[in-house]
């Protein structure tokens, strides 16, 4: 690969997602633990070995890089980077623009893949592929169709 290679190591929503510094025994506590539980990232230096596998000549960056990138490899710590949306908007225009998630797997970041991982994203947020067959479920049980 030639061209100066750009890896963003990010976590948006924080290494714990943020729960650790929620009040115990608060809904917004539940729902960030399991969102962290359903997630679960890789900590920096597992991304940190990672991006340094794959892009041996890259060099990491904690946030949007510069306009100097021919490639920028976006770190997603989960396997659909929830948080990652403001980075994503801000990406200068023109670098090529790949991902590497925690679960190993590279592609490119084009329309089509934003599109999806939206979708992914919105679903995983508001837990609606966990919610909707527990609550369908409960609704049989109580006889309701």
């Amino acid at each position: 690969m030639s061209g100066t290679v750009v890896g963003v190591l990010a976590y948006p929503l924080g290494e714990d997602f943020g729960f650790a510094r929620l009040p115990r025994r608060t809904m917004r506590r539940a729902y960030r633990r399991a969102l962290f539980e359903k997630a679960n990232p890789r900590p920096p230096a597992y991304m940190r070995t990672l991006f340094a596998e794959r892009y041996p000549d890259g060099r990491l960056e904690g946030g949007v890089p510069a306009g100097d990138a021919d490639t920028i490899v976006l770190l997603y710590p989960d396997a659909i980077g929830l948080g990652f949306g403001a980075i994503e908007r801000r990406l200068p225009r023109g670098a090529r623009i790949v991902v590497l998630n925690g679960r190993r797997r590279e592609f490119p970041l084009d329309r089509r893949t934003r599109a999806a991982l939206r979708k992914r994203r919105l679903l995983e947020r508001t837990m609606l592929g966990v919610a909707t067959p527990v609550l369908l479920a409960a609704d049989l049980v109580r006889g309701r169709r």
